[in-house]
């Protein structure tokens, strides 16, 4: 996976670079198929802009933005919406693998499976019955 972190309009320190790139790295977590990560970093007056685009395989790209006072926190707050939008992805991905038609095939199948006859030791009896049964005369 390819992580590239740019500042918009300002430099970004080498600490904040070290930090985006070990919190990104644990997004292959969420969803193995990503091959871009691109953070920005932006400056709005005292409040900092940290901006995310990932890239996947098959879902196309995954946008977050979160505004925070310390860019630390922002990235920490970025990176949970990025983690929840992926890991939605990849369950979306899932859900499709199994459609609908091979449910009604399977369902039909068993339909024409012959049914099993019923054995008459195991009809379930109630507690009373059992007593009964079991009463010496």
């Amino acid at each position: 996976m390819k992580i590239s972190i740019t500042g918009r309009h300002m430099h970004v320190h080498d600490s904040v670079k070290e930090y985006a790139l070990e919190k990104a790295g644990k997004l292959d977590r969420y969803n193995d198929q990503i091959q871009h990560t691109e953070i920005v970093v932006a400056n709005e007056g005292d409040r900092k802009l940290v901006e995310m685009i990932v890239t996947t395989r098959k879902g196309g790209k995954h946008v977050g933005q979160v505004e925070h006072e310390d860019t630390f926190a922002a990235i920490d707050l970025l990176m949970d919406k990025m983690k929840r939008q992926l890991e939605r992805e990849k369950e979306k991905l899932k859900n499709r693998k199994h459609s609908e038609s091979a449910r009604q095939a399977n369902a039909a199948a068993a339909e024409r499976a012959p049914a099993k006859e019923k054995d008459p030791d195991e009809d379930l009896e109630t507690y009373e019955d059992v007593i009964e049964e079991m009463e010496i005369p």
